[in-house]
């Protein structure tokens, strides 16, 4: 990470040109409106800043680097949700220095098991992700030109990062990555990931919220069938939440199912940068129903667009979400205001369909006999690289405890 202290940006691996551009991006105004609209809540803000440094992983071979991680009850984790979801920091204000790091350190702490020890913070040396990437980048990327198996190479997206240095160095982490978890057989969302994180973090420390995300199951799938599910399960959401939008596409469409499959896309590879990176923010905290949300948004915002536009200067979901109409703002208004979207609604329907193409693609008639050994069931994932404990170590007590709540 670069030591200049006026933007967040890691600047090896963005052009100096670049980090002009993307600075412009937000005006001055914005900024300011911003920050004296949410200057307030000033013990959510004292906790994204926990971890502040310039890097936590400047060198493996430092034995004294570490970070902090915090537990939050289900009483803070919601005041800091919506606080996240209300506030639009630019995309090179300086708390994006630690943002993202902070935020997926975060445990949470369930109300209903608040028995924790007096100590609130635990601190552990993050030498061993690392001594992994140390040990791999240089070796990999001299003999593997291609990407992991588990890109979708017809959707790399590199946003800002420079070819020579930034995308060399994207595509060696992914290298790394999937030196270590061979399970991992088809991820698509590995890599525009990565490059995000890239923009504001160094290697180590995106390989190691890599991690946090695999460890969480937020990577919306580890193989072909989860990556499928995934799709079935957003297209159910639309028909239920938004069916005058679905139907529209059904007719507008010839294989709307193909249209589907790009539920992603129009996030990552299609919305403006600013929009993307803020979308982040709520992702890292929330995790994949945030995504859900987001697309929801664009197909019915899509679909109304054509249902009364004239000219026809929108060809496709993508024109649409490139020239987006509507600010940040407005866009995650709407999508937070989905009524009844819960977590754990779409984690069941994540396990209901992963089965249900498992039963439909395994079972056959000579196949009934072994049909309860083979129930088509994914079993959990087993990494094959020993998980470090603290990145799955969860502290006993909340630090906004101490703190003054939260006032409206």
């Amino acid at each position: 990470m670069a030591n200049d202290n006026s933007h967040p940006f890691n600047s090896d691996v963005i052009a100096d040109t670049t980090l002009v551009q993307i600075q412009k991006q937000l005006s001055f105004e914005q900024q300011q409106r911003n920050i004296q609209r949410h200057h307030r809540p000033r013990d959510f803000v004292n906790l994204l800043f926990l971890n502040n440094r310039n890097s936590n992983f400047s060198s493996s071979t430092d034995s004294s680097l570490s970070i902090t991680s915090h537990s939050v009850t289900d009483d803070d984790f919601n005041r800091l949700k919506y606080f996240l979801r209300s506030i639009v920091w630019p995309i090179d204000h300086h708390i994006r220095r630690q943002l993202w790091i902070n935020i997926l350190t975060l445990n949470r702490i369930s109300s209903s098991n608040q028995n924790y020890h007096a100590g609130c913070t635990s601190q552990t040396a993050l030498t061993i992700t690392s001594m992994i990437i140390d040990n791999n980048l240089n070796s990999l990327s001299s003999k593997h030109n291609q990407w992991p198996n588990f890109v979708d190479t017809t959707n790399l997206c590199f946003y800002y990062l420079t070819e020579a240095t930034g995308q060399s160095l994207l595509h060696r982490i992914l290298l790394t990555f999937a030196s270590h978890h061979p399970d991992v057989t088809y991820c698509p969302t590995l890599e525009p990931f990565s490059a995000l994180l890239l923009h504001y973090h160094n290697e180590y420390e995106v390989f190691y919220l890599l991690n946090r995300l695999l460890i969480k199951n937020w990577l919306c799938g580890e193989t072909h069938l989860q990556w499928e599910a995934y799709t079935n399960v957003f297209r159910k959401l639309l028909k239920h939440y938004y069916k005058s939008s679905a139907d529209i596409i059904d007719l507008r469409y010839k294989s709307a199912k193909v249209l589907y499959q790009e539920w992603f896309w129009w996030i990552f590879r299609y919305l403006p940068f600013s929009y993307l990176v803020k979308i982040m923010d709520c992702f890292l905290l929330e995790g994949p129903k945030v995504l859900f949300r987001i697309s929801l948004t664009l197909v019915y915002l899509f679909t109304k667009e054509i249902k009364y536009e004239s000219n026809g200067n929108i060809q496709n979901i993508a024109d649409f979400c490139r020239l987006i109409p509507i600010s940040i703002d407005r866009l995650l208004h709407i999508a937070f205001h989905i009524r009844n979207l819960k977590r754990r609604t779409i984690e069941q329907l994540i396990k209901h369909e992963e089965k249900t193409l498992c039963d439909t693609r395994h079972q056959s008639p000579s196949d009934n006999i072994n049909q309860n050994n083979n129930s088509g069931i994914i079993p959990d994932r087993q990494p094959s690289l020993a998980t470090p404990h603290h990145l799955t170590q969860k502290p006993q007590k909340s630090m906004l405890d101490h703190q003054q709540a939260f006032h409206d």
